[in-house]
């Protein structure tokens, strides 16, 4: 029975340390790759391509700050090699009907996509594998919209809140683990 609780204590003071590490890798700000800011008009039944990033990681955070001012759509959507021209836009255009064919087409590459009326939206997205993403506005409605975009691509060590999870979790059953063996080591100091 002792060896089993130095072994289980070990592994536990195994688990905290990880997680120190990892929370403390977690901490480390992130560095800023590129941003995309403006404001533009959207005519409706238009849709115009605010942000397209070629290969996004886990280790990327895509941000987006939307101000608007009308009714719009913000799509960020997972756009792969082949529905793609070399200059990095759709193979469908820039019209609501293809739009459309495409979301029909490719429901699963659709990643968010709230509808904005008259207010702001903030939204941050941390793929889990390695993608391409375009952040697409789109007016369905029959007036023009305005819109102000801040969109900026962020790098981290590791993904924050990932980690933290791991972390939160971690941590605890490694402390539950090492107790009964530090209350031994702290009994055996004792009796000497």
């Amino acid at each position: 029975m002792k060896r089993w609780t130095t072994v289980l204590g070990r592994v536990g003071t195994v688990l905290i340390a990880i997680s120190l590490a990892l929370l403390l890798v977690s901490l480390i700000p992130q560095l800023q790759l590129s941003t995309a800011k403006g404001s533009m008009p959207i005519p409706p039944e238009q849709v115009q391509i605010a942000f397209n990033s070629q290969n996004l990681n886990p280790q990327q955070e895509v941000q987006v700050a939307v101000t608007v001012e009308g009714t719009l759509t913000v799509y960020l959507l997972e756009i792969s090699i082949e529905l793609q021209f070399a200059n990095g836009t759709f193979d469908y255009g820039f019209n609501s009907t293809d739009l459309q064919e495409f979301l029909s087409e490719h429901p699963d590459r659709i990643i968010w996509e709230p509808e904005v009326e008259n207010g702001d939206y903030k939204r941050s997205y941390t793929p889990t594998r390695v993608m391409n993403a375009a952040v697409v506005f789109y007016n369905p409605s029959s007036e023009t919209a305005y819109v102000e975009y801040d969109i900026a691509l962020e790098s981290s060590l590791a993904p924050g809140d990932k980690v933290r999870t791991i972390v939160y979790f971690a941590a605890p059953i490694g402390l539950v683990l090492a107790i009964p063996w530090f209350l031994n080591v702290w009994k055996q100091r004792k009796q000497k």
